[in-house]
């Protein structure tokens, strides 16, 4: 169980905030979370998180940046090959995996009630963290005749569907077995492949 963290001194409080800040969301999801609780964490006054961050969508910001930074650091591990539809599986199955381990970060990212879309940094941060899929994407969409930007809107609606039917648990009662990870491990990567016509035509 995560304590209080006091002493922090002034430059290290920000971030102190944005860790207890993901703690919270970590453990107890988006509803858990409070300005309150966040400083109680971080061993500070309550007035702190408003004091540096405005208001507690000024501090989910920052939580959802760090969460795209995250996601990027998955897509980046699959590597590029000769097989569009091979690329476009791994970075699907990279997509559900974040999103999976991190299933209260991965609700946040995608909240325009919660996070500042206007702030400048979530177009430069999200942009760079999905360059991967927008690449792998692209290189199916070329594959399927399709335009850049249709092509990325076509997968990752359906990766980003997919990824939100692992987190409700869906999928379970019509596969019949395993938790979501064991799906994610056993059955998911057939039915993804399926879907991109993995090494096909």
């Amino acid at each position: 169980m995560a304590t209080n963290r006091p002493n922090y001194h002034h430059g290290d409080l920000k971030a102190a905030l944005i860790g207890a800040a993901t703690e919270i969301i970590a453990e107890a999801g988006v509803e858990g979370f409070s300005l309150r609780e966040a400083a109680r964490r971080a061993g500070v006054a309550a007035s702190a998180p408003a004091h540096h961050f405005g208001s507690a969508k000024g501090l989910l910001t920052e939580v959802a940046l760090q969460g795209y930074r995250q996601l990027g650091s998955y897509l980046a591990q699959v590597n590029p090959s000769d097989d569009p539809r091979v690329d476009i599986t791994g970075i699907s199955l990279a997509y559900v995996r974040f999103a999976l381990d991190h299933p209260g970060l991965f609700r946040l990212m995608f909240r325009n009630d919660l996070v500042n879309r206007a702030d400048p940094r979530y177009r430069e941060t999200s942009m760079a963290a999905l360059g991967a899929f927008g690449r792998a994407a692209g290189a199916y969409g070329t594959v399927q005749k399709l335009a850049p930007t249709e092509a990325v809107v076509a997968t990752w609606s359906a990766i980003h569907g997919l990824a939100h039917l692992m987190l409700e648990e869906k999928l379970e009662p019509l596969l019949g077995q395993g938790s979501s990870h064991e799906l994610l491990e056993t059955r998911l990567p057939q039915i993804v492949g399926a879907i991109w016509q993995a090494g096909g035509q």
